[in-house]
């Protein structure tokens, strides 16, 4: 635990001067969203809500585009992306990508093609969920 926290820290030091390799980007990925961006930034979010009592938790993460002259809110952080490609992700993501190896790949056929987040660790994911704040993305 130590050792995440010191390396969190080291990241938000960091973050200022060059992105962060929180996720790992699928070859597709690499080759299409460029392409895609049309000068827009990519933003991985999340959404957690506690429902039932509050003793279930639910939460999802998701990448949506943003306009380039919209404002990147101060909760995001550069993520290191492909070439041509400006991304940010939420800065409570940070640990949780990591420890679940998050992946960003591409999914769907023609139209429908469109980046998705994978996680390799679910547990950790869910340990995330179920210990964070309830955050609605559509709010920011």
């Amino acid at each position: 635990m130590l050792a995440a926290l010191s390396l969190h820290a080291s990241w938000s030091i960091m973050s200022a001067m060059e992105p962060l390799p929180a996720v790992i980007w699928s070859p597709e990925a690499r080759r299409e969203l460029p392409e895609l961006a049309h000068g827009r930034h990519l933003v991985l979010d999340y959404f957690a809500a506690r429902c039932c009592g509050r003793n279930v938790s639910v939460g999802d993460l998701h990448l949506r585009w943003m306009a380039a002259d919209r404002p990147v809110g101060d909760e995001f952080l550069a993520l290191r992306a492909p070439l041509g490609l400006d991304a940010y992700v939420q800065r409570d993501l940070l640990d949780v990508l990591e420890a679940a190896r998050g992946r960003i790949t591409m999914r769907g056929w023609r139209w429908l093609r469109h980046p998705i987040v994978e996680v390799e660790d679910g547990a950790a994911w869910l340990d995330f969920i179920g210990a964070c704040r309830t955050r609605s993305p559509l709010r920011h």
